[in-house]
């Protein structure tokens, strides 16, 4: 309205200029005024509705999902909050953080990182995203093998959709749950708590690792958390930032109940090359390279009987992922053996792709102190509650545990579901009966120096 006062204004002023000149100058300037004012009118109108709509949906928006760059309270309460610490004037009020709360009260739990725009400091680094949401553990808990991957355990819970979501600043966050965590262990409280990593288990793939997760699950539910291929872990590990995959440990094995004791983290089975970048993070903890006889692991991702093959004639499984753009290593060893990545057969691929996973674990085993050790597939259960679990992970395994993990293990460890009883059966002599001469050939040629190498380093 000041807008259409101000035209009109000025055009009164004009038409006092036509009048001296002439009548018709007079007309003109008046229907030019009428018409701005107008215009101005209907703009001025469009622009208020616009930044209505636009409040309307951020307030939409706040009701249904979180995403906060910027500290979770003010700058004051946080700076309030650090200064309690140095003074030892502990605080353990979550409500300070009302943005945050339910991530310091462990009520949500870390379920995706995104650290694509990282960017280092000489502090550490920034620009990593972290995701929270609520997980249903107990549905995880109570029957492994109806969520054999970290995957599944998130769309059950309602958390692949933004709806239900918490998105945050990945350094800020570890450093707030660092410090509210301490607060409480000031007052000798333990409503939170952070777990250190117990193990981790890397592997071959396709080689019994999902039964050793299960397994590590069954054995005593409630006291232990297990995290199989999970997104935080891989994503963690391929930004090759020790601090990075300590703070997103540390995220992942932050709790509120006071029976869980034990995390332990089964890893994709790419996360095998980067090993490094874990003993980096946590040069004392153990982990395990879970193998197989070549034959029968090349039987796994290559089965005739089930292998999806293209029109084309290519073989796409996990194994020949990369052929479009195979990593350097890869090009490394097919050269070793006098051979070209792109005359490879797809069987060939898939050796030589395994093979890779194997020289990084080994390169890793012969430098782990015994941190690390390597477990053969044939006679798995035995070696993990033999040897594995009790003497290299160092968790007691009483009667009770090892019934529960003789009966998860009847079950085919990636059953995913409950209302169907799919047993599992040994199926070691069918698969290298069934095997072809290119699967023989091609394992004898990437995959048989490494197995030897392995077996040096097994239990």
């Amino acid at each position: 309205m000041v807008v259409i006062s101000i035209i009109m204004k000025s055009s009164s002023n004009v038409d006092g200029i036509g009048r001296r000149r002439g009548q018709s100058s007079t007309t003109k300037n008046v229907s030019t005024s009428i018409l701005i004012a107008v215009g101005a009118f209907v703009l001025v109108s469009a622009l208020l509705f616009i930044l209505s709509v636009n409040l309307s949906s951020i307030k939409d928006n706040d009701a249904t999902t979180y995403e906060k760059d910027a500290p979770p309270a003010s700058t004051g309460s946080i700076r309030n909050f650090q200064n309690k610490l140095r003074n030892n004037e502990p605080s353990s009020n979550a409500d300070e953080f009302p943005i945050w709360g339910e991530i310091m009260r462990g009520e949500v739990h870390l379920v995706n990182i995104d650290a694509s725009g990282i960017r280092m400091t000489k502090d550490g680094y920034i620009g990593a995203k972290a995701v929270f949401c609520k997980l249903d553990w107990d549905a995880y808990k109570k029957d492994p093998p109806s969520l054999p991957m970290f995957r599944f355990l998130v769309s059950q819970s309602g958390c692949e959709g933004r709806r239900n979501q918490i998105v945050v600043d990945l350094a800020q966050i570890t450093e707030k749950t660092k410090a509210y965590d301490k607060s409480l262990k000031l007052q000798n409280r333990s409503d939170v708590r952070a777990m250190d990593p117990t193990g981790f288990v890397f592997h071959e793939s396709r080689v019994g690792s999902t039964l050793v997760a299960n397994s590590l699950t069954a054995m005593n539910p409630a006291a232990n958390r297990v995290y199989s291929e999970s997104n935080p872990i891989n994503n963690a590990l391929k930004s090759d930032n020790p601090q990075l995959f300590r703070d997103v440990v540390y995220l992942m094995g932050r709790t509120n109940r006071i029976e869980e004791q034990n995390m332990f983290f089964k890893v994709s089975s790419i996360g095998s090359k980067r090993i490094s970048v874990m003993r980096e993070a946590f040069p004392e903890t153990p982990w395990i390279f879970v193998y197989r006889e070549p034959v029968q692991t090349m039987m796994s991702h290559l089965d005739p009987a089930k292998v999806d093959v293209q029109k084309n004639g290519r073989i796409m499984t996990v194994c020949t992922r990369a052929r479009r753009s195979p990593p350097r290593d890869l090009f490394d060893l097919v050269e070793q053996q006098g051979r070209r990545v792109d005359e490879l057969s797809d069987q060939e691929f898939c050796a030589a792709h395994l093979a890779s996973l194997c020289e990084s674990a080994l390169q890793e085993l012969k430098k782990s102190n015994h941190h690390g050790k390597a477990v053969e597939y044939d006679g798995l259960i035995d070696k993990l509650l033999d040897d594995i679990i009790p003497n290299h992970f160092g968790v007691t395994v009483d009667d009770k545990a090892r019934q529960r993990v003789f009966e998860v293990s009847k079950t085919y460890s990636k059953a995913k579901t409950r209302s169907v009883d799919i047993n599992w059966v040994e199926d070691s002599e069918k698969k290298e009966a069934h095997s072809t001469p290119e699967i023989r050939g091609a394992s004898e040629l990437f995959l048989s120096q490494s197995y030897t190498e392995l077996k040096k380093y097994s239990v």
